[in-house]
Order: structure tokens, then C-alpha cells, then sequence
């Protein structure tokens, strides 16, 4: 017995009404057209498409020979310079490799430097050990010259007030020295007066009485001259300058007179009673001088007695 086959739909096959197949060649011509117009519209497509795709083949093959050719620029470029970083990696060798000894010459000298410090460190060590007793006799010295200090200032108060009475004696000297220099000037106008400079002046001075006057010579230089009771030594002569030197010895003293004018007096004390005599030179020449020697006449008025 055989079963009936179901359909797609669900239904009896056999219950399914039976439609006749088309007649073979024959297609209704509103299909053909239909069919004729997607064909055109699928051809036109295609032609279409291939036109945007060989347009769109170019724009792209043209960019992507731009794009090579840029590559191919910056490899050149590149190129040139890996070969620049490679000449700078040499030379930078080359200076790492000077750079490396260097270092290792200063690493040297750095760490005998080390040695020399680390010495001079142990040795400042010990020094400072050394210092602080130093400080301690400094401190202790300072102390006792701080106490010498105050007696020094204590007997500089006392100074002081010497000092002043010293100062005040002084003053008091002085006035005495103006006194004594104004009288040494009223000697010395006198005794310019008492000096005779020629013969004619010499007389008029024996005219008065009061001294002795005794002419001289001395013929010769370095050659002792006895006059009175005393000899001269004419040591130098200068002529255009009117000067001499001269020794004069009396008392077993010899008295030397350097740098000395014409017609300047010479004066000096003579025995145990000290008289005052007076020698003038009143010319010069080359070897030989003249003038005359000048002696109290009253030795008992005129003794100056050294003063007990």
C-alpha cells in the first residue's frame, strides 16, 4: 500500500491542482522587454564600472608612483645619512678611545691625589691634637699677659703724670735755649765786629787795648806752625772759595777746624784757666795762609774756669 507524498506546503501532492507547463518558444513580449532592459542597464553598469575602476586604477597607480619615488628620496636621503652617523660614529670612536686613556690618567692622578689627602688628613689630625694643647698654653699666656697688661697700664698712669711735669720742664728749657740763642747772636754780631779783615782794621783793634793781636803766616801746607803758645796745620786750601782746614794743637789737644771762611773767627780755650783765643785766616792760596791770632791781655778777668 503506498503512502501520499506531502508537499512543501504541507498538503496531498495529489490534492495540489496541476498547473500546465508554458508552451516551449513562446515568452510574452511584455518579459522581453523587461529582460531587455536590465540587460542594457546591466551592460551600462558593467561599462560604467569599468570606466570608474580604470580611472580609479590610474589616480591610484599615479599616487603610488609619487609614493615610490618620495621613498625612493628619503632612502637616498637616509642613506646620506647613516653615511654622515657613520663618519661621526668613527670619529666618536675614536674619541671615546683618547677620552678612555684619559680617564684612565686622570683615575691615576685622582687616586694618588687620594693617597697624598688621605696622608695630609692623618697628619692634620694629629696636628689639631698637637693645637689644642698649644691653645691651652696660648690661653694660659694670654691670661698672664692680660695681668702684666693692667700693671703696665696702672705704671703708664703713673708715666703719664711724670710726663707732664717733664713737659712742663721742657717748656721751661725752652724758653731758656730762645735765651740763650738770642745772646749767642748778640756774641756772635760782637765778635763779627771785634774781626779785622786787613791791617788798617787790625790796628784800629790794637788802638782799643783790650787784647793781644799777633800777626802769622803759615808757608806751607801740613807742615806745623808754631804761634805763641800754639802751633797750627794748614790741612786744605781752596782759593776761589775762600776756605780751608786746620788743626790747631794746644794742651797736648789738637782742635780741628774743617770747611772753615776767611775772616771767620776760630775761637778756643787754652791753659788751666781757660782763656779765650781767637785765631782769624784772613787770605789763602794753593799752599799757604796768613792771618793773625787775638789773646786776652787781663788773664785773671778774662779766665773762663770750667764749673765745678
Amino acid at each position: 500500500m503506498s503512502t501520499p507524498t506531502m508537499g512543501l506546503t504541507g498538503r496531498d501532492a495529489a490534492s495540489t491542482p496541476k498547473v500546465p507547463p508554458p508552451e516551449k518558444g513562446l515568452i510574452p513580449e511584455g518579459l522581453k522587454t523587461g529582460l531587455i532592459f536590465a540587460l542594457v542597464l546591466a551592460v551600462g553598469y558593467l561599462l560604467y564600472d569599468n570606466y570608474q575602476f580604470q580611472n580609479q586604477s590610474k589616480t591610484d597607480i599615479l599616487k603610488l608612483t609619487d609614493d615610490l619615488k618620495a621613498l625612493d628620496n628619503r632612502h637616498k636621503v637616509s642613506e646620506s645619512k647613516i653615511a654622515g652617523l657613520m663618519g661621526e660614529v668613527t670619529e666618536t670612536q675614536q674619541a671615546v678611545g683618547s677620552t678612555k686613556q684619559e680617564l684612565k690618567k686622570t683615575a691615576a692622578q685622582m687616586q694618588a691625589e687620594g693617597q697624598k689627602t688621605k696622608a695630609e688628613l692623618s697628619q692634620a689630625l694629629s696636628t689639631k691634637a698637637e693645637s689644642s694643647q698649644v691653645q691651652a698654653q696660648v690661653q694660659a699666656a694670654k691670661t698672664e699677659a692680660d695681668a702684666k697688661i693692667g700693671q703696665v697700664s696702672t705704671e703708664v698712669g703713673g708715666v703719664k703724670t711724670e710726663v707732664g711735669v717733664v713737659k712742663s720742664d721742657l717748656a721751661s728749657t725752652k724758653r731758656d735755649l730762645e735765651g740763650t740763642q738770642r745772646q749767642l747772636v748778640d756774641v756772635r754780631e760782637t765778635l763779627s765786629a771785634a774781626v779785622a779783615k786787613n791791617a788798617s782794621e787790625l790796628a784800629e783793634l790794637r788802638r782799643k787795648g783790650e787784647r793781644d793781636y799777633t800777626e802769622f803766616e803759615i808757608p806751607k801746607r801740613n807742615q806745623l806752625t808754631k804761634i805763641q803758645d800754639i802751633r797750627v796745620i794748614l790741612t786744605r786750601t781752596d782759593p776761589k772759595k775762600g776756605k780751608y782746614n786746620l788743626k790747631i794743637v794746644v794742651d797736648d789737644n789738637s782742635i780741628e777746624k774743617k770747611d772753615r771762611t776767611i775772616n771767620e773767627p776760630l775761637a778756643f780755650l787754652v791753659g788751666h784757666n781757660r782763656l779765650r783765643y781767637e785765631l782769624v785766616i784772613n787770605w789763602v792760596k794753593k799752599e799757604s795762609a796768613g792771618g793773625y791770632l787775638s789773646i786776652p791781655k787781663d788773664k785773671s778777668l778774662s779766665a773762663e774756669r770750667p764749673a765745678k
